[in-house]
């Protein structure tokens, strides 16, 4: 007796079979049938998978439009970005007020780091180090909400800016007792 490679079932002498000419496999005839051929992967009477067509209007939940804040164009509604160039931090729509909040927040943020980095810079020049290091360690600390989050390593570069500038107020009080 042998088994349908479908089923995976016995083929008993009174069930209806189908013998497929090509590989001589054996299989019950509503198998056959339900699958639309034979089963054996690489085989010519196997059936041929349709290829679905592509899905248009990618990015949108259930054929729903939201209005850009920034342009005022329909777009998906789970789309986090506008063909204006706009970008969104979540998909829910938002309106112009939230969203120039949002721009107002990034802003904020961008001129938070962009400042610490000089501060680093300057205390990593070595003589205004002393002033700009500590400077660097309050004004992280006080804007860790602008830099903390996907930002985060800039509070820590902060504490690092002011670790590095009190090791440089150490040196050159140092090398001023003449030690």
């Amino acid at each position: 007796m042998a088994r349908c490679t479908i089923c995976h079932t016995l083929i008993k002498d009174a069930d209806q079979t189908a013998l497929c000419s090509d590989c001589d496999n054996v299989y019950h005839q509503s198998c056959w049938d339900e699958m639309g051929g034979c089963a054996t992967y690489g085989c010519a009477r196997a059936p041929v998978a349709e290829k679905t067509a592509p899905v248009s209007g990618q990015g949108r939940g259930w054929g729903d439009h939201k209005v850009c804040p920034a342009c005022g164009g329909k777009i998906g509604s789970s789309l986090l970005a506008c063909g204006c160039g706009a970008r969104f931090p979540y998909a829910d729509p938002m309106s112009r007020e939230a969203y120039a909040e949002y721009q107002q927040d990034l802003a904020a943020r961008k001129r938070s780091r962009n400042l610490l980095l000089l501060l680093f810079f300057l205390t990593f020049a070595g003589l205004p180090g002393p002033v700009t290091g500590p400077l660097a360690g309050y004004y992280a600390y006080a804007r860790r909400h602008l830099l903390t989050g996907q930002a985060g390593s800039y509070v820590a570069l902060g504490i690092g800016t002011a670790l590095l500038g009190l090791g440089y107020a150490l040196v050159f009080s140092l090398l001023a007792l003449g030690l």
